[in-house]
């Protein structure tokens, strides 16, 4: 899977959240770990309204290859508000199945 592909699937997941389509996103990622509940309770005890960051964000993703998993990757990204920057972050697992990319909602957190 290409960065570029990462930074793709980085800006969806981040637009779900945004524009709050909870169930689209559990949907999308089957699921696994956070239901649409838990992704709207956490972007709800964040506070503020989330936007989409600036477009150089995107370009500074931490992304790392998940060992003995080839072609599955740890991306993270921080969420942003009216405000700017908040302290809180998105981790995501993304890896190929099928030819496409699967996408696994780890957590949404304060770091």
């Amino acid at each position: 899977m290409s960065p570029n592909d990462l930074t793709l699937v980085a800006r969806h997941v981040m637009k779900l959240l945004v524009e709050r389509r909870f169930d689209e996103l559990e949907e999308a990622t089957g699921g696994k770990r956070l239901s649409a509940d838990d992704m709207e309770g956490a972007i709800d005890d964040m506070g503020g309204e989330l936007v989409m960051p600036p477009e150089n964000v995107w370009r500074d993703l931490d992304v790392v290859a998940i060992r003995n998993w080839p072609g599955a990757f740890n991306v993270q990204f921080e969420l942003w508000t009216r405000s700017g920057r908040s302290d809180w972050s998105v981790e995501l697992t993304v890896h190929s199945k099928g030819g496409k990319p699967a996408i696994e909602l780890d957590d949404i957190h304060p770091h």
